[in-house]
């Protein structure tokens, strides 16, 4: 795949800004699509939106912090024989609840945030890593907020998730660069959201990027990340 204009995607966090910025871009460029959120009537509306247009993706209800192994083998059993192959994933998803310190941080929030910004995309990742491979030029793109930043103080979970993420996709990257995908992480910068906006309330909106010009420069992103020369 030398580009985002053909083959099958999928989008984590597909019915939020950023995803489904994600997913109206690749549809339009001719690209099949599987958006996977875990609010299902925002992906139903995403759905119909789209549908009415003329074209519209696949949708898949999960969510990334409370699903295990089995539901990620049954989702790559699915697509194979849906798709019968599988181009790339980006993952855009995020959960994040505030800012905390640690010291009274709820636990079962630490964990949530983790399992779906750190543990939930390596577990999808590594059940289609069969599937991803058999398509040749096929790649995984994790988009990430600043992780030097996000180490600071009050971030907790998704700051540590942050961090995680990039660890994980080095460490993928290495692993697959003679067999694939391709693994990569981009960073968008800011772009108005309702996650950004729980920590900047006050934000004028129009002083930042739209989610759609994060999409743009997200899906160029993806469009380069290669595997690294392969002995």
């Amino acid at each position: 795949m030398n580009d985002t204009t053909a083959g099958a995607v999928l989008v984590t966090g597909a019915a939020g800004a950023l995803g489904s910025a994600l997913v109206r871009r690749l549809l339009a460029a001719g690209t099949d699509c599987i958006a996977l959120d875990k609010n299902r009537r925002k992906l139903e509306k995403l759905h119909d939106e789209l549908a009415a247009d003329g074209r519209a993706p696949l949708c898949v209800p999960l969510d990334l912090a409370g699903a295990g192994p089995d539901h990620y083998a049954e989702l790559a059993e699915s697509l194979t024989g849906e798709f019968g192959r599988l181009d790339g994933v980006i993952h855009a998803a995020a959960e994040f609840k505030g800012l905390r310190p640690i010291e009274h941080l709820p636990p079962d929030e630490w964990m949530q945030e983790l399992q779906a910004g750190l543990t939930g995309p390596m577990l999808l990742t590594r059940a289609l890593l069969p599937l991803l491979r058999g398509t040749e030029d096929s790649r995984v793109l994790f988009v990430v907020d600043d992780p030097e930043a996000r180490a600071g103080a009050y971030w907790a979970a998704y700051g540590v998730a942050q961090s995680g993420v990039r660890a994980l996709a080095a460490t993928l990257a290495a692993e697959c660069r003679k067999t694939g995908p391709a693994v990569g992480t981009y960073d968008p910068g800011a772009f108005y959201s309702p996650l950004r906006s729980r920590v900047w309330p006050a934000e004028d909106p129009s002083s930042l990027p739209t989610a759609d010009v994060a999409a743009e420069a997200v899906l160029e992103a993806f469009s380069r990340v290669e595997r690294p020369g392969a002995d």
